[in-house]
C-alpha cells in the first residue's frame, strides 16, 4: 500500500486533529529550560507522544508518574534483557495494531455471535524505545531509529482507550460506591483541576465506569463467599450473627439441620404484635440452597418489621417445626392467633404441629392463606374465566352461606370436569382459610389479606444476595437489611404522633387525581382547603390515620362526579369495607357530613374516634376482634382429616421440589434415576388403590 493510500484510509477511519503549529517548539523548550520533575501531566504526555529528542527520567518516577499517562498510546513491540540487569523495549502506536485479531468466534453461528468490529491495522507507524539502566536507576526515552511522528492526535488515542492513570482515579472513586454519574463527574473534575488531564478525561463514558465499578466491587465482596467447607461456613455465620447482637441456636433433625436467629428487639416485637404473623421462605440466597424463612409482623405504628429468621437445609415440616419451637423458647410469651402464609402445605402442617391450640390448653392458632397467592393459583388451575370470576366473587363474599352458594354455582355451571374436581378437592371444605367471610370479625385481618409486605422484603434481599455466596454472605445481607427496616420503623414511630398532614404529605397518586379537578374542588380536597374545624380534628389523629381520612375526603368528590346520591346514614355506622377495616369516618360519612342535612361528625363523635388512638397505635385493631363461633367449630375428626390432607400435600410438595432441583442442576443420569426410584416407591401404592 502506498503512502498516499494509507493516508486516505486513515482519513476515512479516524478524522485527524492537527497538533498546534508550535507543538515541536514547545516540547524542545520544555526539555531545554524546565526541570523534568516540574512538568504537568499533560506536558509529560506530550513529551512521550512524539519524542523529539532523547531524555532521561528516574526509574521509579517514570513507572509511577509517566508511563500510566500513555498506556493507551503505546503497546509493546519487542524487548531484550541484558545480563547486567539493563534492558530495552520498543513500543509501537496502538493504531498500528500489529497483533492479529482473535478468530475464536469463527465457528459460532452469526445469529449467536456477539456483534463486534475489527479495527483497521497499519494506521500509524510511530515507535519509541525505552532503555532501563539498572545501576543508575534511570530510564532513557528516545525515538526508535527513523520512526515517523504519529499520524493522529492524542485525543484520538484517548477515544480508543483510556490511560491507566484515569483508570486508577476511577477505581479510587468506585470503592466509595457512589452512583456511576457521580463517579464520572468527580473523576473529570479532579483530573482537570489537579492533574491537567482535561483533554484525556473528557471522553470518559458511563459504561466504562460501570464496568470498572463492577469489577472493583466484585473483588471487594469476596468475603461474602465464605469458607469452602459447609461446617466452617455455618460456624462463621453464627459467630457473625452473635457479634451483631442476634440470639442464635443451631439445631439438627434426622434428615436436616438449620439455625434460628433473631435480635432481642425483634423478639419483643414478635411477642407484642405477633397476633397476626406472616411467614414465607426464599431460596437461592446461598450456594448450599438453604432456605431462609422469615417471620414478619406489623407494629403499632403500622410499619412492617422482622420477628425472626431461620435457615433450613431441607424444607420439610419436621425441620420447620423445630425452628418454630426454638423461637417459642426464645419468646415464651409469643401467642399467635393467625399465621398468614401462601399455600405451602409444609408451612401449614408445621404451624399446626408447633401450635396445637386448644388440644394443649393454648390459644387456638389458625393458618389463613394469602389471597394474592390463591388467585395466582386459580389463574393456572381454574383456567375457565367464568368459573374463576365466580370463585373470586365467592372469596370476597361477606357471609359463609353466600360464599358456599357461589362455590356451588361455579361447580354446577362449569363444563370442565378437571376444574370441578379441583374446586371440590381443594376449596369447597376449607373456605375459612381462603375466603374473606371468615375474616369479617377482625379489622386487622381485613387490612392484611396478603403476604405482599413479606414478599417485598424478600425481593429486596434477593437483589443483594447471590446463589454464589456462602451462608456468611447471606447473613451479612440479612443483617444490613434488618438494620434498614429497623431504621425505617424508628422514623415512622417518631412522626406517628408528631407529623401533621399537609398537601406535601398526601400521596403522589392522590395529588395527581386531585389536580384533575377544577381549582375550587382542589381547594376543598387538599387540607389547606378543608374546613378548619375538620382539619383541626384530623390533626388530632396519628399521622398514618390522617392520611387515611384525607384519602376518604378526596373520595367524596369522586362519588359526586359519578352521580351517586347521599348515603342517607342515620348514625356513625357504615357497612363499607373501609369502615369495617379501620373503624374511621369513611367517604359515605363525609359525603353525608359535607353535602347532607345531617351533621354526623359532632365534637363528641370526633372524640370517640380519636380516643381509640390515645394510648395505642395500629395494635388496637387486634383487640377489636369479635368472636366468630363458626370458626371455632372443629372436632377431632375434622382435625384428623386436615392433618392427613396436609401430610399428603407436604409429601407431594417435597417431591416436586426435589424433582425441580434435579431438573435444574442434575445430569440426564440423575434425572432418570430419580424417576425410576419414584416409580418404584409409588407403583405398589397406586396399584393397591386401583385394585
Amino acid at each position: 500500500m502506498s503512502t498516499f493510500d494509507k493516508e486516505n484510509l486513515f482519513q476515512e477511519v479516524l478524522p485527524t486533529c492537527e497538533l498546534p503549529q508550535s507543538h515541536e517548539l514547545t516540547i524542545t523548550n520544555i526539555i531545554a529550560t524546565d526541570s523534568i520533575t516540574s512538568l504537568t501531566s499533560n506536558q509529560k504526555r506530550i513529551l512521550l507522544f512524539n519524542v523529539q529528542q532523547p531524555f532521561e527520567v528516574p526509574m521509579k518516577e517514570f513507572d509511577d508518574e509517566w508511563w500510566p499517562l500513555v498506556t493507551n498510546i503505546w503497546i509493546k513491540f519487542s524487548h531484550k534483557d541484558n545480563v547486567n540487569g539493563n534492558s530495552w523495549k520498543t513500543f509501537v502506536c496502538r493504531f498500528n495494531k500489529h497483533f492479529q485479531s482473535s478468530t475464536r468466534k469463527e465457528d459460532i453461528p452469526s445469529t449467536k455471535r456477539r456483534k463486534t468490529k475489527v479495527r483497521t491495522a497499519n494506521l500509524c507507524f510511530a515507535k519509541i524505545k525505552i532503555l532501563r539502566f539498572d545501576a543508575e536507576q534511570k530510564v532513557r526515552i528516545e525515538r526508535f531509529q527513523d520512526s515517523p511522528d504519529h499520524a493522529h492526535s492524542i485525543e484520538e488515542s484517548d477515544k480508543l482507550k483510556r490511560p491507566q492513570a484515569v483508570r486508577v482515579l476511577v477505581e479510587k472513586e468506585a470503592v466509595k460506591n457512589y452512583p456511576v454519574p457521580a463517579i464520572v463527574d468527580a473523576v473529570k473534575e479532579y483530573a482537570t483541576e489537579n492533574m491537567d488531564l482535561g483533554t484525556s478525561i473528557k471522553e470518559l463514558k458511563w459504561r466504562e465506569v460501570a464496568n470498572i465499578k463492577y469489577k472493583i466491587r466484585g473483588s471487594q465482596n469476596t468475603y461474602l463467599n465464605g469458607s469452602s467447607k459447609l461446617s466452617s461456613d455455618i460456624q462463621d455465620a453464627i459467630s457473625f450473627l452473635k457479634k451483631e447482637g442476634y440470639q442464635v441456636e443451631l439445631y439438627t433433625t434426622q434428615s436436616t439441620r438449620g439455625f434460628v436467629f433473631a435480635r432481642l428487639k425483634q423478639l419483643e416485637k414478635l411477642q407484642k404484635y405477633g397476633w397476626l404473623t406472616l411467614i414465607d421462605s426464599i431460596h437461592k440466597t446461598n450456594r448450599y440452597d438453604w432456605r431462609l424463612f422469615t417471620l414478619y409482623i406489623r407494629d403499632g405504628y403500622g410499619c412492617w418489621d422482622i420477628g425472626g429468621h431461620f435457615f433450613v437445609s431441607n424444607e420439610d415440616s419436621n425441620t420447620v417445626v423445630e425452628a418454630l419451637m426454638i423461637i417459642r423458647r426464645f419468646c415464651s410469651s409469643w401467642k399467635p392467633r393467625y399465621f398468614l402464609a401462601d399455600q405451602s402445605s409444609i408451612e401449614a402442617k408445621s404451624i399446626v404441629m408447633a401450635f396445637p391450640g386448644l388440644q394443649k390448653g393454648e390459644q387456638e392458632c389458625d393458618v389463613i392463606f394469602c389471597t394474592v397467592h390463591v388467585m395466582r393459583t386459580w389463574m393456572d388451575k381454574i383456567y375457565d374465566p367464568k368459573t374463576r370470576n365466580k370463585m373470586v366473587h365467592a372469596m370476597h363474599k361477606r357471609t359463609k352461606i353466600g360464599c358456599e352458594m357461589l362455590i356451588q354455582q361455579s361447580i354446577e355451571e362449569c363444563a370442565l370436569t378437571p376444574i370441578k374436581r379441583y374446586i371440590i378437592r381443594y376449596y369447597l371444605k376449607n373456605t375459612r382459610q381462603w375466603a374473606l367471610w371468615a375474616r369479617q370479625h377482625s379489622p386487622l385481618l381485613l387490612q392484611v389479606t396478603s403476604t405482599n409486605a413479606l414478599e417485598s422484603y424478600h425481593s429486596e434481599l434477593k437483589r443483594t444476595t447471590s446463589s454464589q455466596h456462602g451462608l456468611i454472605g447471606a447473613c451479612n445481607k440479612i443483617v444490613a437489611l434488618d438494620s434498614k427496616k429497623r431504621s425505617d420503623s424508628d422514623y415512622v414511630a417518631f412522626e406517628f404522633h408528631v407529623k401533621k398532614i399537609s398537601a406535601a404529605g398526601i400521596d403522589d397518586d392522590i395529588l395527581r387525581e386531585i389536580h384533575k379537578f377544577p381549582f375550587p374542588i382542589q381547594k376543598l380536597i387538599v387540607t389547606a382547603g378543608i374546613d378548619d374545624d375538620i382539619l383541626r380534628e384530623i390533626h388530632k389523629f396519628p399521622f398514618p390515620i390522617q392520611k387515611l381520612i384525607v384519602s376518604e375526603i378526596f373520595s367524596v368528590e369522586g362519588r359526586i362526579e359519578k352521580g351517586k346520591d347521599l348515603p342517607g346514614l342515620m348514625s356513625l355506622e357504615c357497612q363499607c369495607l373501609f369502615f369495617r377495616k379501620y373503624m374511621l369516618p369513611c367517604k359515605h360519612i363525609f359525603h353525608e357530613q359535607i353535602h347532607g342535612p345531617r351533621k354526623l361528625l359532632t365534637i363528641d363523635a370526633w372524640k370517640q374516634f380519636q380516643q381509640t388512638f390515645d394510648e395505642s397505635g395500629f395494635e388496637i385493631y387486634e383487640h377489636r376482634e369479635l368472636i366468630n363461633f363458626e370458626i371455632l367449630e372443629k372436632n377431632e375428626n375434622d382435625r384428623a382429616a386436615e392433618n392427613r390432607k396436609l401430610t399428603v400435600n407436604e409429601l407431594m410438595e417435597r417431591t416436586r421440589n426435589e424433582y425441580w432441583n434435579i431438573e435444574e442442576n442434575g445430569d440426564e443420569k440423575e434425572k432418570r434415576e430419580f424417576l425410576e426410584r419414584l416409580k418404584t416407591c409409588l407403583d405398589p401404592i397406586l396399584k393397591k388403590n386401583n385394585n
